[in-house]
């Protein structure tokens, strides 16, 4: 077993394939697990709702099945093992060939699954693998310890991060576990989707930041990553400071965060619902996030309790902060820039590759238009995400680019809803869906009516 499968490298999930399942299978369910020192059984990987048709998962699998949770929890995930034993460990892949779905939900538990499954198994198959850590293995060093203990102080979502000698890999799907969408007044009418930032598409960053030869642009894009897995842009619009700024325009919500053009949710100012999770004090010294150069980001005081200093370098200072690395330090503030105005470090080389991570499902409107009332709630009735929102003029939308519905002045729903299962087998079946995992089922409505035909996006 090779270490990028454990948090001694980025953390991806590992790619599997099987064959010969019995006749009537009508799903598959997976669970990772080993035996600690104590006996009891570990699970690392609790994957259930595979479609039947499925033969293979490949690295970083991303939109397959329902992720339940591993015995690090919380997080809905995999997580890359990271023993702290002497010695190889043996880890264990169990395929599960089911009769029927199991009657499970929320978050799910390798144990409780397993027993879930046992009634519903028709045929199973395991694979080993084995893996060897030592103190000086890299999830181990301290530089490393900093950025995945920083994580568990987030209580609105769960990244994971695993190291190797140069950088941190911080994984997520970019989706806190707090209001999204509530307050916005200006919308290009983009939702939030789960995006692929798994193991080797993770965020990297730096272990050992070290001073730019001169201060690097950040004025467009990524700037970092926040502890609950979620992307923290710059303050700008898409394309730089000259088309505005995105929270004076009204484009974030609540939480200073909105979709964008990949329908990925990101921050653009200090991430106030996941801040608020802990007391004010708590990110005098404890880091929000990670900027993309290595240094940590905190609150809006040192650790004197006392607004930040903030130079005229990048916005942060030299001072020292406990549980982040030394030599500099950035912090929020209520004033554009809100966390950063450049990067003082060398940015690690996400900066510059930061396209290669998105995959924009659609074509909404891309200038922004003015709404009130926006809300995103989930319809408990079907499981759709429903993003509503009133607009006092028309407007034009398009499903493919080369089509337009106008839409007049009023109250209107998005409503969304990942596939699964047979549904999303069918879909990825198709031609122009090919190379691609995850689907989302569209519906567009206004208080009386479709607006336009339901759809179906991939990525």
């Amino acid at each position: 077993m090779g270490a990028e499968f454990t948090c001694d490298g980025p953390g991806s999930s590992p790619a599997l394939s099987w064959s010969q399942a019995p006749v009537g299978t009508q799903a598959f369910a997976l669970l990772m697990s080993t035996l600690p020192g104590d006996g009891s059984i570990k699970y690392n990987w609790v994957l259930y709702g595979i479609p039947a048709a499925r033969t293979t998962l490949p690295r970083d699998s991303f939109g397959v099945g329902t992720l339940g949770v591993g015995s690090d929890g919380p997080a809905a995930a995999y997580q890359a093992p990271c023993s702290q034993g002497p010695g190889a460990k043996t880890y264990t892949w169990t395929l599960y060939a089911l009769s029927a779905a199991p009657a499970v939900s929320g978050a799910v538990t390798g144990q409780q699954l397993a027993d879930a499954i046992a009634p519903l198994t028709l045929g199973k198959a395991s694979l080993n693998g084995t893996y060897s850590r030592t103190s000086s293995s890299p999830g181990n060093a301290a530089a490393c310890q900093l950025v995945r203990a920083s994580l568990g102080g987030s209580t609105t979502g769960h990244a994971q991060a695993g190291c190797d000698a140069d950088y941190a890999y911080i994984s997520s799907t970019g989706l806190p576990q707090h209001v999204m969408m509530n307050g916005i007044t200006a919308t290009n009418l983009q939702v939030p989707t789960a995006q692929p930032f798994l193991g080797s598409n993770a965020w990297r960053i730096p272990l050992a930041p070290t001073p730019a030869a001169a201060p690097v642009s950040a004025v467009d894009g990524p700037i970092g990553m926040a502890i609950n897995g979620v992307p923290i842009f710059n303050p700008c619009k898409q394309g730089g400071c000259q088309n505005g700024d995105t929270k004076l325009l009204g484009e974030l919500d609540v939480c200073n965060g909105h979709a964008g053009r990949a329908d990925d949710y990101h921050y653009h100012a200090a991430p106030l619902c996941l801040m608020a999770g802990k007391a004010a004090s708590y990110w005098d010294t404890h880091p929000l996030g990670w900027a993309l150069d290595g240094y940590a980001i905190y609150g809006y005081n040192g650790p004197d309790g006392k607004p930040a200093a903030r130079d005229a370098a990048c916005g942060g200072n030299t001072g020292t902060v406990s549980n982040g690395p030394a030599g500099y330090s950035y912090h929020v503030t209520d004033a554009a820039p809100y966390v950063l105005s450049c990067f003082y470090g060398k940015p690690s080389p996400d900066l510059a590759g930061q396209a290669g991570k998105y995959a924009p499902l659609r074509q909404p409107p891309v200038t922004p238009f003015p709404v009130s009332a926006m809300t995103l709630s989930t319809d408990a009735s079907d499981g759709y995400q429903v993003l509503q929102f009133t607009s006092a003029r028309s407007f034009t939308t398009t499903e493919t680019g080369s089509d337009s519905y106008t839409n007049p002045a009023g109250t209107y729903r998005i409503r969304y809803r990942a596939l699964e299962g047979a549904e999303l087998e069918t879909q990825l079946a198709l031609g122009q869906h090919r190379g691609k995992s995850a689907c989302w089922q569209f519906q567009f409505t206004n208080t009386t009516a479709t607006t336009q035909p339901p759809v179906v996006y991939c990525r």
